[in-house]
């Protein structure tokens, strides 16, 4: 039976801009699994190529599909207790599955780990997040553990500014030093991105040709390029 791949956006620290990219991406793979020309609102469940586990008390991304209704994209809550079955469930459903764990190191975090096909973990360019992703990648090495097979892991810096400052390079080479695979593309900080939060709409939705939406195209290009989605 052929199942969706599982992308999990986790870090054991909150505030990295883990939510605000998982919607991104999840509106953005949903326009381009659902072969939709643009976004269009749906009220129909059934009608998923995406689906968004939130796996954080905060139901903050629950809210986010709630309140934007994009097209093809279905939003459903999960608790430590329902994850693997939520999982399983989305999976025989959904072209594809965005997992968007709490800011902790948990067992959800551990259980949904360990059914990654890949992870991603968000961290900001401070030495705070450096030490914060090495041990959410310990998460992920007891998730692989357990499971006995390599689980793909990804760091993707969020948050840095549009021009390139000397504090940004250098927690970029503090990552590498610490042999932490950074993902090429990053979530750069801007307006379109906060906005989002108030409207539920992505950068796609509001300004197609800014530079935000640019930015979250070229996101959803190399995590698509490190999922199994053309073997469905």
């Amino acid at each position: 039976m052929k199942t969706a791949p599982i992308l999990a956006l986790a870090s054991t620290k909150g505030g990295v801009g883990k939510t605000t990219l998982t919607y991104c991406l999840a509106i953005e793979m949903a326009r381009r699994l659902s072969g939709m020309p643009g976004i269009r609102k749906s009220g129909n469940p059934e009608e998923c190529a995406v689906e968004c586990i939130d796996a954080d008390p905060n139901r903050t991304l629950y809210e986010a599909v709630r309140k934007g209704r994009p097209h093809g994209v279905r939003g459903e809550i999960a608790t430590v207790d329902t994850i693997l079955p939520a999982i399983r469930d989305a999976t025989l459903r959904a072209k594809v599955v965005l997992i968007d764990l709490e800011g902790s190191s948990n067992q959800a975090m551990l259980y949904a780990c360990g059914k990654a096909d890949l992870v991603l973990v968000p961290a900001q360019p401070s030495l705070f997040d450096v030490v914060e992703a090495m041990k959410t990648l310990d998460v992920v090495a007891k998730a692989a553990d357990l499971t006995g097979r390599d689980i793909p892991t990804k760091v993707i810096l969020t948050r840095t500014p549009v021009l390139r400052q000397r504090v940004a390079d250098h927690s970029r080479k503090q990552f590498l030093a610490k042999g932490l695979p950074l993902m090429t593309c990053e979530l750069v900080e801007r307006a379109a991105f906060k906005m989002m939060t108030y409207t539920g709409q992505s950068p796609s939705e509001i300004d197609p040709e800014g530079g935000a939406a640019a930015n979250v195209s070229a996101l959803t290009d190399e995590v698509m390029s490190l999922l199994p989605i053309d073997a469905q």
